[in-house]
């Protein structure tokens, strides 16, 4: 179980300087696609957020460039990866690699994306993109109406149509593929990256205005009146649903983000491994009589829809099989690495504390306004190469806990047949 933690100190010793590398490349990269995006977000809210998509492509890129890099010294990892068009092998030649990490690109945008905009990162880089944006507006324009336009993204038909165009050209590229140029997957990884961000902000943006709608219902309201009756009578009440509060909203960020992080990792690996796959079969006489006229329609039209099918389950299935491995792990195990993972995000704070302590007192707009953000970077450039080395080591022992479970069902099967 503490292995974990051996393992984590193993891998940053063996692999932190070129994980440095990848990360400040993936912070460059991001950066540099939020002035893009900004310069074009001046004139164009769309413009700009077209480009917003590359910014998130960075860290994806840089996040799996560091799994990667760290593969070949998970011994569990080792023991189980399998050779084959899945495997990111440095010894099959520099195309057949190239179309590997692009089909991990494929499955790791939508849940990547999707983690991104549920924790806030989403968030970050917006109001980052809106301060770059409002820089390089002229109030002085004519045409200028508001800042707030270079995030005004609206459910139109020209968001709309940016939607159905990104999602069917990439739909297209990658049934097309062996017949086009070979630069074409870049282009499919962008169109899947705007029309899973594009999507995503949508639902967001009406999101936050469908909860201010419901909270501002008479029901939701009358609901608010009795706790608030209750509470004022009996005071232990309000301690206890403020206590249930506290303790599920902790709970997202506390053991939901670790564990996001896991699976995350589990999408980039499981293309390497004979990962378990999540069995489902639906019966029923509503699921076969569904079967039977799906059957009768015409065969192009069920083969196009079998495509689109399997092409939605594919980008699932990875995170279904990361996400039974982590359950089969075991709860002590991953425990240990939640409360690993929470100390090692709470050094950063620590880390920065006991750096404004070592530096000393001096004159805040001077030094401290100019000062601090680096120093801020600084300690997130050293711990983020450990934080992905206690990831990887908390999927390898997963991973380890899965071949253990084989072993001992081979010798349970043996012994049964002899």
């Amino acid at each position: 179980m503490f292995s974990i933690i051996g393992q984590t100190l193993r891998l940053a010793a063996a692999r932190w300087p070129v994980l440095l590398a990848w990360y400040l490349a993936g912070w460059l990269g991001r950066y540099l696609a939020i002035e893009l995006a900004a310069t074009l977000g001046a004139s164009s809210a769309l413009l700009g957020l077209l480009v917003m998509p590359l910014a998130i492509l960075a860290r994806l890129a840089s996040f799996i460039a560091m799994f990667l890099v760290l593969r070949d010294a998970m011994p569990a990892f080792s023991e189980l990866k399998r050779g084959g068009l899945d495997d990111v092998d440095r010894t099959q030649p520099r195309g057949a690699r190239a179309q590997q990490v692009y089909d991990i690109f494929l499955v790791s945008i939508l849940p990547f994306f999707a983690f991104y905009a549920a924790w806030k990162f989403l968030g970050e880089d917006l109001v980052a993109y809106t301060v770059a944006s409002l820089g390089k507006i002229n109030v002085f324009d004519e045409g200028y109406v508001s800042g707030g336009r270079v995030i005004d993204l609206q459910l139109n038909w020209a968001s709309i149509t940016t939607i159905i165009v990104a999602f069917t050209a990439r739909y297209l590229i990658k049934r097309y593929q062996p017949k086009l140029p070979k630069w074409t997957p870049i282009v499919s990884v962008y169109l899947e990256a705007v029309w899973v961000y594009l999507t995503i902000l949508l639902i967001s943006n009406y999101f936050g205005q469908l909860n201010s709608w419901v909270s501002s219902r008479a029901s939701v309201e009358w609901v608010a009146g009795v706790r608030a009756d209750i509470t004022a009578v009996f005071a232990p009440v309000g301690w206890v649903w403020g206590g249930v509060e506290w303790a599920v909203a902790e709970t997202g960020g506390l053991v939901l983000l670790p564990l996001s992080w896991l699976a995350l990792a589990g999408i980039v690996y499981g293309r390497a491994l004979a990962a378990p796959t999540v069995g489902f079969r639906p019966r029923g006489r509503y699921y076969d009589s569904a079967r039977t006229r799906f059957a009768a329609l015409p065969t192009a039209v069920t083969r196009r829809f079998t495509d689109i099918g399997g092409d939605f389950v594919g980008r699932w299935k990875p995170l279904g099989n990361a996400l039974v491995l982590i359950w089969r792990a075991g709860v002590v195990p991953m425990g240990l690495f939640v409360l690993a993972y929470t100390v090692l995000e709470a050094a950063s704070s620590w880390g920065f504390l006991a750096a404004v302590q070592l530096i000393g007192a001096h004159d805040l707009q001077a030094w401290w306004m100019n000062l601090d953000l680096i120093l801020g970077f600084g300690i997130e450039a050293v711990l983020e190469p450990l934080r992905i080395c206690l990831i990887a080591a908390g999927y390898d022992f997963c991973l380890r806990k899965l071949e253990e479970r084989r072993e001992a069902a081979a010798v349970t099967t043996g012994t049964a047949t002899a």
